[in-house]
C-alpha cells in the first residue's frame, strides 16, 4: 500500500483560513469598538456638555487673536468621535481635512480685514457644515441598519438629532452672514460670536426650531431662512416618527426571534 506521506504534509502545511464575519453595520463601525457597547454614549455625553458649557469657554484665546479655545475643544470631540467609531481610515482623513479647513479660515477671517473676511468665515462654516453633514450620514446609517435595538443604539438616534440641529444652526450662521436681515434678533441678546463653529444664537434658534420649541424671540424674516427652519421643523418631527418606527420594530423582531429559537 502507497503511503499517504503526501496527503499528511499537505494537511500539514495547509494553510488555516480564518473564519470571517461580516455584517452591514462591520463594514461601517470599528470592530473593536462594534460590540463595547458605549461608543455612542460617550458621543452623546460629549455633544451635551459642548451644548452646556460652550458658550461660557469659546470666547476664551487660546493662542493669540485668531484661535479660541472653543474652536479646538469642538474639533477635538468631533474628530476623537470620528476615529473612536469609524474603523475605515478614509472618514478620519476626511474629517480631518473638514476640520483643519474650518480652523484655518476661522483664524483667517479674525486676521484679515472686513472685505475680506466675510467669504473665508462662509467658507470656514461650509466645511463644518460639510463635517457635520458627513458624521450625521456616518452615523444615521449605522443606526438605521443596527440589527439591535440598546441603550448604545438610543444614544446614537440622539446623537444624530443633535448633529442636525447643529448643522442647521451652521446653515443659519452662512445665511445671516451673507444676509444680515435674515434674522429678526432683539437687540438685548445679540452677542458677537467670531469664534469657530455656528453662533450660539444660531445653535439656540435651531434647537427650538427643530423641537417646535419656537420661543419666538428670534425670527427669520427672510424668505430662504423662513423656508429652511420650516424644513428643519418639519424634518425633525419625520426623525423622530420614523425613528421611532424603526427601533420598535427592530425591537419586537429581535424578541420574536429570540423566542423561536428558544422554542426550537
Amino acid at each position: 500500500m502507497e503511503p499517504q506521506t503526501t496527503s499528511n504534509r499537505s494537511m500539514c502545511h495547509e494553510p488555516t483560513i480564518p473564519d470571517i464575519h461580516v455584517s452591514r453595520k462591520g463594514l461601517l463601525m470599528n470592530k473593536g469598538r462594534r460590540h463595547g457597547g458605549n461608543r455612542y454614549s460617550w458621543l452623546l455625553a460629549a455633544l451635551l456638555l459642548m451644548l452646556i458649557i460652550g458658550p461660557l469657554i469659546g470666547r476664551f484665546q487660546l493662542i493669540g487673536p485668531g484661535f479660541y479655545i472653543g474652536d479646538l475643544i469642538l474639533a477635538g470631540v468631533l474628530l476623537s468621535s470620528v476615529k473612536f467609531l469609524f474603523k475605515r481610515h478614509l472618514h478620519f482623513v476626511i474629517c480631518l481635512a473638514l476640520t483643519s479647513l474650518a480652523i484655518i479660515a476661522g483664524a483667517l477671517s479674525r486676521a484679515v480685514e472686513a472685505d475680506l473676511s466675510m467669504p473665508i468665515r462662509v467658507f470656514g462654516h461650509l466645511m463644518e457644515a460639510g463635517l457635520l453633514g458627513y458624521m450625521t450620514a456616518l452615523i444615521g446609517l449605522d443606526i438605521f441598519t443596527t440589527d439591535e435595538v440598546g441603550s448604545d443604539t438610543i444614544s446614537g438616534s440622539i446623537s444624530v438629532y443633535l448633529l442636525v440641529a447643529s448643522f442647521f444652526a451652521v446653515i443659519f450662521t452662512i445665511i445671516g452672514i451673507v444676509e444680515p436681515d435674515a434674522f429678526h434678533i432683539p437687540s438685548d441678546i445679540q452677542v458677537p460670536d467670531d469664534s469657530m463653529g455656528p453662533d450660539r444664537l444660531m445653535v439656540y434658534f435651531s434647537i427650538t426650531t427643530i423641537t417646535t420649541l419656537g420661543y419666538g424671540d428670534i425670527t427669520p424674516r427672510g424668505e430662504f431662512a423662513r423656508s429652511l427652519a420650516n424644513f428643519e421643523a418639519l424634518l425633525g418631527q419625520i426623525y423622530l416618527t420614523v425613528l421611532v418606527a424603526r427601533l420598535v420594530g427592530r425591537n419586537l423582531t429581535h424578541s420574536m426571534r429570540k423566542r423561536s429559537g428558544e422554542a426550537t
